[in-house]
């Protein structure tokens, strides 16, 4: 243990703690969502993350898709539901191999849909904590 983590690590005993007790910065990281081929899903239908991580969207199909979090965009109410205060957003269209990415920095529920295949009941939810 070099002098400056010996000295710190006797700063810490002094208040009964240890170098060990010290947390690690959290890592923001990203989640990966794929938009159906063959079924009309968000795969996976529902991620949780952290607040400052980001979900990545990407269109693997052929089929137009949308990720869409604007409630004046669904045809039914509920399917779209944002956490108050924020500003609702949408990735426009995607076509095929396009990649749409939002990084979240409030916590709550969203609800969001691809507004071409809603009635088909592509719906997916973000949980952020």
């Amino acid at each position: 243990m070099g002098i400056h983590r010996r000295a710190f690590a006797q700063f810490l005993a002094g208040f009964g703690l240890s170098v060990m007790a010290v947390p690690a910065l959290a890592q923001e990281k990203t989640v990966e969502v794929s938009m159906g081929r063959a079924k009309m899903v968000f795969l996976p239908t529902s991620v949780t993350i952290n607040v400052g991580d980001t979900v990545k969207w990407t269109n693997p199909a052929v089929v137009l898709h949308s990720v869409t979090f604007d409630p004046s965009m669904a045809t039914k109410p509920g399917n779209v539901v944002l956490p108050a205060g924020v500003v609702p957003f949408d990735s426009g269209d995607m076509q095929q191999d396009a990649v749409f990415s939002h990084t979240f920095t409030t916590k709550g529920t969203y609800k969001y849909i691809c507004k071409m295949h809603e009635g088909m009941g592509m719906i997916g939810s973000v949980i952020v904590s």
